[in-house]
């Protein structure tokens, strides 16, 4: 990792328990890591027996480090893709190009700074949701987060469910995520509950 230069370290210890919840379902898995970064929750699914892991990320330098990381944590590298571009756009690609997952980690970088940037923010969220679940494979699940600490519970939830219905697929909530526990909510500051995910299967 790059403590110096990277963003927050690049260790994002408040994904710890959700890394450690998607290796039950990542065992024979093709798995896309889309806003890979550093290559988190890739590596966890292919130290979980996932056939393969697709990291895509628009920075080259992070996808290096995921290589490294790869390379480090024994993972085999040759079932490991680091693909460098603007997600929205490759995932678009993929679409296109009709490629198909069993799981998928959505797990993009804070969409909304302020109260006004808020439904731009959930545009983008419902934008890559679909993208998502348009190339999952019947029975596969979705990984989906939002790191924005003014976009609620509430409303990740209504833009996840639009994008839903928009991809014309019925999807069952397995869990609900958040951050980390050594990552604390205070009763009087409701936007420290920053984290909101959910893990969805996708029924049919």
């Amino acid at each position: 990792m790059d403590v110096k230069n990277g963003h927050k370290t690049g260790f994002y210890l408040d994904q710890r328990e959700n890394r450690q919840l998607i290796k039950r379902y990542a065992n024979g898995a093709e798995v896309l890591n889309a806003f890979s970064y550093t290559g988190g929750f890739g590596i966890a699914a292919m130290s979980a027996g996932a056939a393969s892991v697709t990291h895509v990320d628009l920075s080259e330098p992070a996808l290096e480090l995921a290589r490294e990381n790869t390379a480090l944590n024994e993972c085999c590298a040759t079932k490991s893709e680091f693909v460098n571009g603007n997600v929205f756009s490759v995932l678009r690609q993929f679409r296109a190009e009709e490629r198909k997952f069993d799981f998928i980690v959505l797990d993009p970088p804070k969409f909304a700074d302020s109260k006004g940037s808020l439904m731009r923010a959930a545009r983008g969220y419902k934008d890559i949701n679909l993208l998502g679940m348009q190339l999952l494979r019947p029975g596969g699940m979705i990984a989906t987060f939002s790191c924005s600490g003014l976009m609620t519970p509430d409303l990740f939830h209504k833009v996840v469910s639009d994008a839903a219905v928009d991809a014309g697929k019925d999807f069952q909530v397995v869990a609900r995520l958040s951050q980390s526990q050594d990552h604390p909510e205070g009763l009087s500051f409701p936007e420290g509950l920053y984290l909101k995910g959910l893990l969805l299967r996708v029924l049919g």
